[in-house]
């Protein structure tokens, strides 16, 4: 009895498949109407043009046709609106009519009765262009107490190529990077930051990221004594001493780079003609160091001039 079930089960599923397969046959050859997405396909690019304005991606548009036609017009993905830009030099509007759908072969039977949307679509076209910009930060970075920053941020690249439309690319000066921040720096900064794409989509860069590098060390303080306090742009015809002559400071900076500093790497100076306009008075010294270097407790602060006329020579 139990086999007996089994194969009447057997019978009735085949019968019931044989039955849904009619149903599936009868009701695809049914005529249908529906709304569909497709892709908008632009060609016939014109040289060295691109588009300068933003295109919708796709349309809607109603179709016609059996199930089986609709079936294969869902399958098939190389149904699409094409747009071909021949001849257009500038700026051109284009009516869509069903005529511009392509259909795939799959869904050759199908008729286009109607474009819902969009109606048009304007193509803005403008001359290629590509220029080279620098890297500018917009990183926050900050040393742990006892250490300091040695240089300044290095980045590579430290420029990029920007590309597209003209009237966009000859706008943009520099590509900033993004807004990280890296405080409480120990050691050498080493990252792969973001760049900010330009607001335009239409306008790309060569490269979305840069490596940064920033020197730190450890801070060093070193006491100079006896720095020589020289004039410049005195005149020949006058004997100009500075008094005192020399001068005391503290320097700060990176261990490394201060290990290789001493009183020759400092020049000091007073400038004659801004002494000059103000006799009598004291001035501070231009104090000239390394790069990556500062000083402070400059001693003394201010310096006088004393001027002697020279002997001609008879």
């Amino acid at each position: 009895m139990i086999r007996s079930l089994q194969n009447n089960y057997k019978t009735k599923l085949v019968v019931l498949l044989i039955a849904i397969f009619i149903w599936f046959f009868v009701i695809t050859e049914n005529d249908y109407e529906d709304v569909i997405e497709i892709s908008i396909n632009i060609y016939n690019f014109p040289n060295n043009k691109v588009l300068l304005n933003e295109i919708p991606k796709t349309a809607k548009v109603k179709v016609k046709g059996t199930g089986k036609d609709l079936i294969g017009l869902g399958v098939s993905r190389s149904t699409h609106i094409g747009i071909d830009l021949s001849g257009v030099d500038k700026a051109k509007n284009f009516v869509l009519d069903p005529d511009d759908v392509f259909l795939s072969r799959s869904a050759s039977g199908l008729v286009v009765q109607e474009i819902i949307s969009p109606e048009s679509l304007t193509v803005i076209l403008d001359d290629f262009f590509a220029k080279k910009v620098p890297v500018v930060s917009r990183l926050k970075v900050s040393s742990a107490p006892g250490y300091t920053a040695v240089g300044q941020l290095e980045f590579s690249p430290d420029s990029v190529i920007v590309s597209g439309p003209g009237n966009i690319v000859r706008k943009i000066s520099a590509v900033p990077t993004n807004n990280n921040e890296f405080s409480g720096l120990k050691q050498d900064l080493h990252q792969v930051v973001d760049l900010v794409a330009p607001l335009s989509r239409r306008a790309k860069l060569s490269t979305g990221t840069a490596d940064v590098y920033l020197n730190v060390q450890k801070l060093l303080e070193l006491s100079v004594i006896g720095v020589p306090v020289s004039v410049r742009n005195a005149p020949e015809n006058l004997a100009v001493y500075v008094v005192p002559s020399t001068l005391d400071l503290v320097l700060e900076g990176g261990a490394h780079l201060l290990s290789n500093v001493d009183r020759n790497d400092i020049i000091a100076y007073v400038d004659y003609n801004r002494a000059s306009k103000s006799p009598g008075k004291e001035f501070p010294a231009v104090i000239e160091r390394p790069p990556g270097v500062t000083y402070r407790d400059v001693s003394p602060r201010t310096f006088k001039l004393v001027f002697e006329k020279r002997q001609r020579d008879k």
